[in-house]
């Protein structure tokens, strides 16, 4: 038998969509709060720096640090969008699942997952609580 392969990544989008912005969110607040705290330091320390030829400069290298920080914090939070799926992605099955179990009412159904898919042990005590219970219609 195949192994069963997801192809939707994005299985819960509010979820999913959600901790990808607040990641993406406080990495670039971070960014943007230690170049802020960087250029408050450079122009306690030398006063003139920032005004002299050496510190456009460096008001150009804290420009393509803000500039590349920012693309680093997006590609984190697609990078989060697909580790969120390794548990949207249970969460909805099983959420499918115990609709299925709740609809027919047939307690011999048991909830499965794929093979390294987390929230296992979750499952378990599901299984184990439906089979244990009685549903009535």
């Amino acid at each position: 038998m195949a192994e069963f392969r997801r192809r939707i990544i994005l299985v819960n989008k509010k979820l999913q969509l959600k901790y990808a912005f607040i990641i993406s969110g406080v990495l670039i607040f971070m960014l943007l709060l230690v170049e802020y705290h960087t250029y408050l330091t450079i122009n306690l320390a030398i006063p003139n720096l920032l005004t002299s030829a050496v510190g456009e400069q460096i008001k150009q290298i804290h420009f393509w640090l803000i500039v590349n920080g920012t693309v680093y914090a997006l590609f984190i939070g697609v990078v989060s969008i697909y580790i969120s799926h390794k548990i949207a992605g249970p969460i909805f099955k099983i959420k499918k699942q115990l609709k299925e179990i709740l609809e027919t009412g047939d307690t011999s159904k048991k909830i499965f997952l794929r093979k390294g898919d987390e929230l296992a042990d979750l499952v378990e005590v599901i299984n184990e609580y439906i089979s244990k219970s009685t549903i009535k219609k």
